[in-house]
Parts: structure tokens; sequence; C-alpha cells
């Protein structure tokens, strides 16, 4: 019980020795308040687009007459636009989409219909998958 009594004692005394002085922690502060370098608008403007791909494609040339280095290679940027579906309604295993109704299994562009529930619809591409779901309409109380 003592050296319990003696062991406490002795790392608070420790803790409160190492404590910083007001001086040190002002000098620490203004480091921090420091204006700090960020990236200049040049280079914020050759950054890449996260939604623009970079495609290579190369042109097909003869290559009897041309050596590797001349095979000509251009780069394609292609932006991907995705197609906004709103689910307005679901009705006897049919869902209303975009203004025209679809059962399971149909096609709506890249999409294949793989599930219609009570209040969602699971679309399937080869790439990726899309989940529609009703929006939640307020109702207005009159009086």
């Amino acid at each position: 019980m003592k050296n319990i009594f003696i062991t406490s004692i002795f790392l608070s005394s420790l803790v409160y020795s190492s404590s910083l002085s007001p001086a040190e922690i002002t000098e620490m502060i203004s480091k921090i308040k420091k204006e700090r370098a960020g990236i200049s608008i040049e280079k914020l403007e050759d950054t890449v687009s996260p939604f623009i791909i970079k495609v290579e494609e190369v042109k097909e040339v003869k290559e009897e007459n041309l050596t590797k280095e001349e095979k000509i290679v251009t780069v394609i940027k292609k932006v991907i636009v995705e197609t906004n579906y709103t689910l307005s309604a679901i009705l006897n295993h049919a869902a209303f989409i975009n203004k025209k109704w679809y059962k399971k299994g149909s096609k709506i562009d890249q999409y294949k219909i793989i599930y219609i529930g009570k209040e969602t619809v699971t679309l399937k591409s080869s790439e990726k998958k899309r989940t529609l779901s009703l929006k939640k309409k307020k109702h207005i109380k009159l009086h």
C-alpha cells in the first residue's frame, strides 16, 4: 500500500513538473498561426478533373513503312454524364421511371431492371448497380 502511494506521488510530481510555461505555449501557438503556402492557381488549373477519364487510342498505321517512334498516339478526354432516373410510381410489379412503365428484366439505356420492390427499384449494368427510391410526399393538412 505504501509503495502504491509513493509511486502515485512520484508520477504526479513528474506530470506537473513537465508542464509547459506560458511563454512556450505562446511560441507554439505563433508557429501554428503562420500562414501556410497552398497550391498556386496555375497548378490548380492544371489539375485533371476527377470526372474526366483519359483513354489512350493508338491509330493503326502500316508498320512496314514506319518505325515504332512514328506511331501516332492521341489522348481523348471523355466526359461521362450519368443519366438521372426518376422513379415516380410502383404498381403491379411495374415501375414508372422517367415517364415510362417498365417491368423486371426490362432494359433502360445500359441498365437492366433486376428488382422491383414496394419502394425501390434496382438497376444493374455490367459496371455498377443503382437503386432508385420513391420520394416521400409531405402531407399538408388543410383546415
